[in-house]
């Protein structure tokens, strides 16, 4: 799959593509279908598919006051795209000035003149262009006059409920990890690289690697039941999300992710590792001294061991 930063990177236009055009944050069950009419549609002419998409979202430019939270990084997004068969993801650099495009212009110049697009797939509430004057309407017109097959794709749902981004980090933060799942269509996942702690788990015979995420989005605060993917492997593991408010007084503290793997005891410094959230089981809390911590901790493992042994997973 290529990668480019903008359209401008393009050596030639190319000949002939399939197109869709959106955020696609989460690329959750509702952009999985999109991006599945994308390369049917892709494979049916001959043609590459090309996803076109915005860095970094359109209202952390024009509206930082309420920017959205990207509920991965970017790299998984471009991984998403990749295992989904996408030839090409174009990333278009979104500030004020290219906010200011028209919706004409942005169809001109930017997917037509360099993409020549048989097909534009888009999503039912897709607008686009200065104050969002672009819209279905205008696109059915467009792609009429230009010759171009246009797939609208009508809202996913799941259990008569319609599939977003925004309803998915509602559940993460109400701690409903369950559910959220179900509209990503896979399961919620934190990446980072393990950094030396305080090791403090390590003095109560419970290390834990301490795991510094690349987020904008943060799930509800708390011990999650987890897996934690090293090498292509996945350990269970328990984790707590927060700011450990038995040894830090500041709640603006920054976040913490502190995974202690069962049965595991190699060295992780450096590692990159992947933590997958599978069940809430409780809010983060301040306690009365290290020994009642050790105790909730020793309950928590002990849950922790029989929600796996319910739910085996092979590694």
């Amino acid at each position: 799959m290529q990668i480019l930063n903008g359209v401008k990177q393009l050596n030639s236009p190319l000949t002939a593509s399939v197109v869709t055009i959106g955020n696609f944050d989460g690329v959750h069950l509702g952009h999985q279908q999109l991006i599945e009419n994308v390369g049917r549609e892709a494979q049916y002419f001959g043609v590459p598919s090309v996803v076109y998409t915005f860095h970094p979202h359109p209202v952390k430019v024009l509206h930082p006051e309420r920017a959205t939270e990207r509920l991965f990084d970017l790299r998984d997004q471009q991984e998403q795209f990749e295992k989904r068969g996408i030839d090409m993801v174009i990333i278009e650099e979104f500030t004020k000035d290219f906010a200011k495009v028209t919706p004409q212009e942005f169809l001109d110049n930017y997917i037509l003149k360099n993409l020549h697009p048989k097909t534009l797939v888009v999503g039912h509430d897709f607008t686009f262009g200065a104050d969002r004057a672009g819209n279905i309407p205008f696109l059915e017109k467009y792609c009429a006059d230009k010759g171009i097959r246009l797939i609208i794709i009508p809202p996913f749902q799941l259990n008569s409920q319609v599939v977003s981004s925004t309803k998915i980090r509602e559940a993460l933060k109400e701690g409903n990890v369950e559910k959220a799942n179900e509209l990503l269509g896979r399961t919620y996942y934190l990446r980072g690289h393990v950094e030396k702690g305080f090791q403090r788990g390590r003095t109560i015979g419970v290390p834990t690697a301490n795991v510094h995420p690349d987020i904008e989005f943060v799930p509800r605060k708390g011990v999650y039941f987890t897996y934690t993917k090293i090498g292509g492997h996945m350990h269970p593991s328990i984790t707590n999300i927060g700011i450990n408010p038995t040894f830090h007084e500041d709640k603006k503290s920054p976040i913490k992710i502190e995974s202690h793997i069962f049965d595991f005891d190699a060295q992780l410094y450096g590692v990159e590792v992947e933590v997958f959230l599978m069940r809430f089981e409780r809010d983060e809390k301040k306690f009365n001294g290290i020994d009642e911590l050790k105790t909730q901790i020793m309950n928590d493992m002990q849950a922790a061991r029989r929600y796996f042994d319910e739910h085996k997973k092979d590694s």
